[in-house]
């Protein structure tokens, strides 16, 4: 049985005291109350075990939200993660025969366990490692038990609409892919200027074959239960938007599939660190391995290719934002406009001053003139990326 399975690997895991040293340092009532709730599991209320995880659980949260999350000693993020992993235990341990019941059950063990891998990062000893097994198993058990009754999802595709815009000044388009050298050679200009790569470089990714993103079918049966970090608003700039955790299954549901919802973006989150199967379905391109030269407006290379996936439906906008790295913008499924302006034209962009400092303070949609009036002199290329096409954002 599964539950029993992967209840008897976690407590493996969790008895194992030399990977749990550095929860001590949290100091003794508790490292204490862990410890007990550890030892107790067997002979306990369920009821019991499970208030007292989960008031570690509030606790270490407590403890994480004083901090700036680079600053917060490793010591609580680790807490966390085993108090996060000790409920799952404790919730394995009495999970119903009878589906109808042991639906919601499972759907809480992910919820809770994915929040808090989410919050503390899952840092320690195999602690990724086992909640990605867990998590993995439990969705494949939900999936596999759902019937077709319950919702047609092979006939659910994710919607495709046609953006309509006139291109004033269209980005360069490539009538084939380029050559690896070629690509380099273009990336150590002075300053590169974007180009789309057509269809053809992204064919073979599962992503847009046996593993078709374009199904909502195949997305809810990998992360439908799984809860993620969604923003809530049009874009991140906006005095309303805000963040919200809830299940990607609702996410779909609310903002996707329904054309009233609110406007929510899966944005600003690595899905792919928190649900490896995902990451399985794109394959990186070559080019990402060219080491281009450093320069002024690229000052350092990052030791691995850095992956990231965004899902929104119409009307999630991308503020006019400056990143640190050469990159690579795949359209899996649908079409996205684009606008990009050199970064020579920095100082007519009025960029924000604190934390957004690499984002625009204009919004490029209606543009306040009198407030930025040297965004007049700006000059932009712009495309819309449809499905399959990569842009490079040199």
């Amino acid at each position: 049985m599964i539950f029993k399975d992967l209840y008897d690997a976690l407590v493996e895991l969790l008895d194992e005291k030399d990977n749990r040293k550095d929860l001590e340092a949290c100091g003794a009532s508790v490292h204490q109350l862990f410890q007990s709730t550890l030892d107790t599991k067997d002979t306990s209320d369920t009821k019991e075990l499970l208030y007292k995880a989960n008031a570690l659980i509030d606790y270490c949260n407590e403890q994480i939200l004083l901090y700036h999350f680079k600053d917060v000693p490793v010591h609580w993020r680790r807490m966390m993660m085993d108090a996060g992993l000790l409920v799952t235990l404790i919730q394995l341990s009495s999970v119903d025969t009878d589906f109808q019941v042991a639906e919601a059950q499972v759907q809480k063990i992910i919820s809770d366990l994915d929040t808090c891998c989410v919050v503390s990062g899952s840092p320690g000893p195999d602690r990724r490692f086992m909640s990605n097994i867990v998590l993995d198993q439990l969705q494949i058990w939900l999936t596999d038990h759902r019937t077709t009754k319950e919702r047609n999802y092979k006939k659910s595709k994710v919607a495709r609409e046609e953006i309509c815009v006139t291109l004033n000044y269209p980005i360069q388009r490539l009538s084939e892919p380029p050559s690896f050298e070629w690509f380099l050679n273009h990336c150590n200009q002075d300053i590169p200027t974007p180009f789309i790569i057509p269809k053809g470089a992204i064919n073979h990714w599962p992503a847009c074959n046996e593993h078709p993103w374009s199904s909502l079918d195949y997305l809810l049966s990998v992360a439908g239960d799984r809860v993620v970090p969604v923003e809530i608003g049009s874009q991140y700039t906006d005095s309303n938007w805000g963040q919200k955790m809830m299940r990607f299954s609702d996410f779909v549901n609310d903002h996707i599939e329904n054309k009233e919802g609110k406007p929510a973006y899966l944005a600003q989150h690595d899905i792919f660190y928190q649900i490896p199967r995902l990451e399985k379905d794109v394959i990186v391109l070559d080019y990402c391995y060219i080491e281009p030269n450093l320069t002024k407006l690229y000052p350092c290379r990052t030791k691995d290719v850095i992956k990231n996936a965004w899902f929104g439906p119409k009307g999630t906008i991308s503020p006019l934002h400056q990143d640190p790295y050469h990159n690579l913008l795949v359209q899996v499924v649908g079409s996205k406009y684009l606008k990009l302006i050199s970064p020579q034209q920095s100082e007519f962009v009025y960029p924000r001053t604190g934390l957004m400092t690499n984002t625009s303070e204009v919004d490029v949609d209606n543009p306040d003139y009198e407030k930025y009036p040297r965004f007049k002199q700006v000059d932009y290329i712009e495309c819309i990326l449809q499905q399959a096409k990569v842009v490079a954002l040199c």
